[in-house]
């Protein structure tokens, strides 16, 4: 049998965890069920990580700050925001369909802060923000390339309008796990970038340069 690599091995207990806690949820995702579901030995799983709250980390970091690198390239990254827009959004859903237990698993950490004692509440609030800090950051990141590879100026509202996207993705998620229906979800989906592409704002300076540039050639 080939070795496994230590940071293989942490992989594998990260994305073991996610499916444990889609199916059993947060409480009962034990470490023996994890590494159980792993098929490796629970002294093995305790060698990676010292308990079970660093391996929850893990597991927020890798449906989050992680999880735009387990993404298919966007294609055509110089046609501008929108499309960058509508591209990842789409290839952020086929994610979605291809591993439903993810976004369960997603919900399953986010609600974890209501469940827990008043002495873990900062640290499950400090775990969702984040959760929601790694989202945001790295689709901001990626639609400032976006913009930035066309030659377009950043919208002054791009925060925002990122944060809706964010908040966009999980209520069609919500809704499409407990009414599936793959065609209405996709296009709801590609609905979604499209219209938060024709509510970014630009500074009126640039919007003024813009106008100047035109009325040049009228």
């Amino acid at each position: 049998m080939a070795r496994i690599s230590a940071d293989d091995r942490r992989s594998e207990f990260v994305r073991s965890a996610a499916r444990v806690i889609a199916d059993h949820g947060v409480a009962a995702a034990t470490t023996r069920r994890i590494a159980a579901e792993a098929n490796a030995p629970l002294a093995s799983l305790h060698y990676c990580f010292r308990n079970k709250d660093e391996l929850l980390q893990e597991v927020y970091n890798y449906l989050s700050r992680d999880y735009a690198t387990a993404l298919a390239p966007v294609p055509s990254t110089t046609a501008g925001l929108a499309h960058v827009m509508e591209a990842h959004a789409l290839r952020i859903w086929d994610r979605m369909l291809g591993n439903p237990h993810e976004q369960v698993t997603t919900f399953e950490l986010l609600l974890r802060r209501f469940r827990v004692g008043d002495t873990e509440q900062s640290e499950a609030l400090a775990m969702n923000q984040s959760m929601y800090d790694g989202w945001i950051n790295s689709t901001m990141g990626l639609f400032t390339e976006a913009a930035t590879a066309a030659g377009e100026q950043i919208p002054s509202n791009l925060e925002q309008v990122t944060r809706l996207f964010i908040s966009g993705i999980d209520g069609i998620s919500m809704q499409h796990l407990a009414d599936p229906n793959d065609d209405r979800s996709r296009e709801l989906v590609r609905l979604l970038a499209l219209g938060l592409s024709k509510v970014l704002s630009y500074s009126p300076r640039a919007s003024s340069r813009l106008d100047d540039g035109r009325s040049g050639w009228c």
